[in-house]
């Protein structure tokens, strides 16, 4: 009698615990009986809806060149399937392998913007499903998408980019699909703790859903907008402060002997192909825009303080330096003529009358040339103290440090303020 009641109590325990085994999957195999894939949940009656949330899960990298940025993310819908209903004693919800998913209707969720997304598939393709007894199905994707991401690189890089994420039924319109939030417009996209971004800051995120218009009908669309901030400490360490002090080394050419010329012009050269180079080393990972950058601006600015300071010496050599250094020639012999008088019969006149100039009959000459303005200028030459310190080196000792710094005050206070203009 023992024997056959410890014989009855192994086969009730070895029943019960496989009977949920065998009655899941009679149960799967019993729902996929006259299931048909291709057709929608409720065909004929209401627009089904997808609920839809996501949770990223890194952002980055954001490239210019190319105008995209990529993440990784969570990507969960939620809807119902009247055909999947099933009623098993104990068991309320039952989690399925990707595998399942080939057999039952899944929406044919799209990005609109996106580029080269993909599922990863290692170890094992990372999707999931669990149906409800009610027949609310869960479905949830890790994806690695890439997505379009205009950017305005006017203000670059003080710029503010906002990449979106669009989704979207690929073929089905609003009369099949309705694609909502499933907490609402605020709480539906969600970020891991510690998400970063080297060289962005993340502002945040938000929503919309709405219906768009297309040839094909009124599709029900989600998107998702990503407001990121550029960091940017590491372009003022990298462009704008060599090229600040490289502007400001091109100024000692003011403090150099206007007699050293090889010294100035080649302090001046130098500076112009250090800011050249450091522009196009910076421009090389940049999108080839038909408008300048806040960085175009800065650069360009640069070059030009570099190239004044070459033709400040220049305007010093041809309006002040006429005596030549000792043991040398300055001026040709063509200039080397002296002034007459044509009332003195060709005797040479010592004394020439001082005659005053506008700036723009200077200028006007220096472009020109006039060589009798030259002899005239050597003529009322001090010969015993030569060539003194000139006061166009001396005006521009004080001109061009404080018209950089009015500059500077200028570009940082109007990029900054288009930049919160933005955020309004």
């Amino acid at each position: 009698m023992r024997k056959v009641y410890f014989l009855a109590h192994i086969i009730l325990r070895y029943t019960i615990a496989i009977s949920p085994m065998e009655n899941v999957t009679l149960l799967l195999n019993e729902l996929l009986k006259g299931y048909h894939r291709e057709v929608r949940p409720g065909l004929g009656g209401p627009a089904i809806r997808i609920e839809t949330d996501i949770l990223v899960r890194s952002m980055g990298p954001v490239k210019e060149s190319e105008m995209s940025y990529s993440m990784q993310c969570y990507l969960r819908q939620r809807w119902y399937d009247n055909r999947l209903r099933f009623n098993l004693e104990n068991i309320t919800e039952v989690t399925l392998s990707n595998s399942f998913l080939k057999y039952i209707w899944k929406p044919n969720t799209y990005f609109i913007n996106g580029r080269r997304s993909q599922q990863p598939n290692i170890t094992v393709p990372n999707v999931f499903v669990r149906i409800r007894q009610d027949g609310r199905i869960y479905m949830s994707r890790r994806l690695t998408i890439h997505a379009v991401c205009p950017m305005k690189m006017m203000e670059y890089p003080m710029d503010r980019p906002v990449c979106p994420l669009i989704i979207s039924s690929y073929g089905y319109t609003v009369n099949d699909i309705l694609y909502i939030w499933k907490n609402g417009q605020d709480k539906s996209v969600e970020m891991y703790e510690g998400v970063t971004m080297s060289q962005f800051n993340i502002r945040g995120i938000q929503t919309k859903n709405l219906t768009k218009i297309d040839h094909n009908g009124e599709h029900s669309v989600l998107e998702v907008y990503f407001h990121l901030k550029r960091h940017v400490g590491f372009f003022v360490l990298q462009t704008y402060l060599p090229c600040t002090l490289i502007v400001c080394l091109s100024w000692v050419s003011f403090w150099i002997n206007r007699d050293a010329a090889p010294a100035r012009v080649l302090l001046g050269v130098t500076t112009i192909l250090s800011t050249a180079s450091t522009g196009m080393m910076v421009r090389d990972g940049l999108p080839r825009v038909p408008y300048a950058t806040a960085l175009d601006v800065y650069l360009n600015v640069c070059i030009v303080y570099n190239l004044a300071a070459m033709i400040e010496y220049a305007a010093v050599n041809y309006f002040t330096k006429i005596i030549p250094k000792e043991g040398s020639t300055s001026d040709s012999e063509e200039e080397q003529i002296p002034v007459t008088d044509p009332k003195s019969n060709g005797i040479i006149s010592t004394e020439s009358n001082v005659r005053h100039y506008s700036c723009h009959n200077l200028f006007l000459r220096c472009l020109v040339g006039n060589y009798q303005f030259r002899n005239q200028n050597v003529a009322r030459a001090d010969l015993e103290n030569g060539n003194s310190v000139s006061k166009i080196d001396m005006t521009s000792r004080y001109f061009f440090p404080a018209s950089f710094i009015f500059f500077h005050a200028f570009y940082w206070s109007w990029y900054w303020d288009s930049g919160n203009f933005q955020i309004s």
